[in-house]
């Protein structure tokens, strides 16, 4: 039996098919929670009410082999966050969570705020400088000139029915 230290408390845990399934019942002792109303919420769960395992284990301490009600190590994180209790051990976890959480999505929204202050700049500066140059005769013709090109390329692709045949067309 496979287990990992929790709270000073052993969160057994077992290998089947590929998949870590986590005793539910040694995470409930360990976040000082009621193991049989969780068992309940669990089951009742629209996601992880399919995914419990009972399966078969000895552990640490014990003599023989007993069934027991084990969920997938991929639910087990955010069902431990969906618990409701005031165990200090649970709400150690869940400022854990939060904190996770923040490390991974902080900069997201920033990030794209940036980079559309700097799409905003870049098209102003973009107007601005089609504005100066759309007086220019050269520049209009070099436009027009880009315009029938890009249509002539549009015929050819149309008429060969390959639009892979010209990928390399610019």
């Amino acid at each position: 039996m496979n287990f990992i230290e929790f709270n000073n408390k052993k969160i057994h845990f077992t290998k089947k098919n590929g998949t870590y399934y986590i005793i539910v019942k040694s995470v409930c002792e360990a976040l000082d929670v009621d193991f049989e109303m969780q068992r309940r919420r669990i089951k009742e769960d629209p996601i992880l009410g399919p995914a419990p395992l009972n399966s078969t284990v000895q552990v640490d301490g014990d003599t023989q082999k007993r069934t027991y009600f084990c969920l997938p190590e991929k639910y087990i994180y955010g069902w431990i966050f969906s618990i409701q209790s005031n165990s200090e051990e649970l709400l150690a976890y869940k400022r854990e969570c939060y904190d996770v959480l923040f490390n991974h999505f902080n900069g997201i929204i920033t990030k794209q705020a940036k980079i559309y202050t700097e799409i905003t700049k870049e098209k102003r500066a973009l107007t601005k400088l089609e504005a100066t140059l759309s007086s220019n005769a050269e520049y209009n013709e070099y436009q027009d000139t880009k315009m029938r090109l890009a249509r002539l390329w549009k015929n050819i692709r149309e008429a060969s029915n390959d639009p892979e045949l010209f990928e390399d067309e610019q």
